[in-house]
C-alpha cells in the first residue's frame, strides 16, 4: 500500500496558507487530494494567554495547546492509510511545529509575509466574518496572536524545505511546488 504524498503548509495568521492550499487543490484536481486543516481541531475551552503587551487574558488560537493534536494527529493517521488518495495536503500553523507531523510529511512549505500585511488580511476576514469590529480585531492581534505566533510558529519556519512570499506565490513558487509534486507522484 501506497501512503499519499503529504504536502505540509505552515505560516501565522494572514499569511496565505489556507489561499494557497486551495489553489494547490485547485491546480492538481487530476490527482485525489484531500486537504487538513488544523483550524476545526481547536480544543474547548482554549488555553489562556496573557498579553506581555496589556496584561489581560485572552483565549489563545495561536499556541501549539490550542490544537486537540490528538484528534487531528489521529485523522491524519487514518487519511495516510487510505489508498484511494493521491495527496494529503495539512494546513495550519502547527503542522510543522510537531515532531510527529515532520516525520510524515514529504514536502514542507513555509509560507511568509510581513506581519503588517498579515494584520491587515486578518482584520479584512474576520470583519467580513462578523467576529468584531476593526479596533477589537487589531487589538486582539497586537496584544494576543502576535506573541504566540512570535514564541511558537515563526521558529518552525527552520523546518520547512520551502519558504514562499506570502504575498507573491502564485508565479514561479506555485510553479516550483507543483513540479516537485508532479515529479514525487
Amino acid at each position: 500500500m501506497k501512503k499519499p504524498f503529504v504536502i505540509a503548509i505552515a505560516g501565522c495568521s494572514g499569511s496565505g496558507k489556507s489561499t494557497f492550499s486551495q489553489m494547490l487543490m485547485e491546480d492538481l484536481s487530476d490527482y485525489r487530494v484531500k486537504k487538513l486543516g488544523t483550524d476545526t481541531y481547536f480544543n474547548r475551552p482554549l488555553p489562556k494567554m496573557t498579553s506581555p503587551l496589556s496584561g489581560l487574558e485572552y483565549d489563545d488560537y495561536n499556541c501549539p495547546e490550542s490544537l486537540n493534536f490528538s484528534a487531528y494527529f489521529e485523522e491524519v493517521q487514518k487519511l495516510l492509510k487510505d489508498d484511494s488518495l493521491d495527496i494529503l495536503i495539512l494546513e495550519g500553523l502547527t503542522v510543522l511545529y510537531f515532531p510527529e507531523l515532520l516525520e510524515l510529511e514529504d514536502l514542507k512549505i513555509y509560507m511568509d509575509l510581513d506581519p503588517e500585511i498579515r494584520m491587515y488580511r486578518r482584520i479584512v476576514r474576520n470583519m467580513k466574518a462578523g467576529r468584531g469590529t476593526m479596533e477589537e480585531i487589531a487589538d486582539f492581534y497586537l496584544n494576543s496572536a502576535k506573541y504566540s505566533e512570535t514564541k511558537y510558529f515563526l521558529p518552525t519556519k527552520l523546518n520547512a524545505d520551502l519558504v514562499l512570499n506570502g504575498h507573491n506565490y502564485q508565479g514561479k513558487g506555485r510553479e516550483v511546488v507543483l513540479n516537485f509534486i508532479k515529479a514525487s507522484l
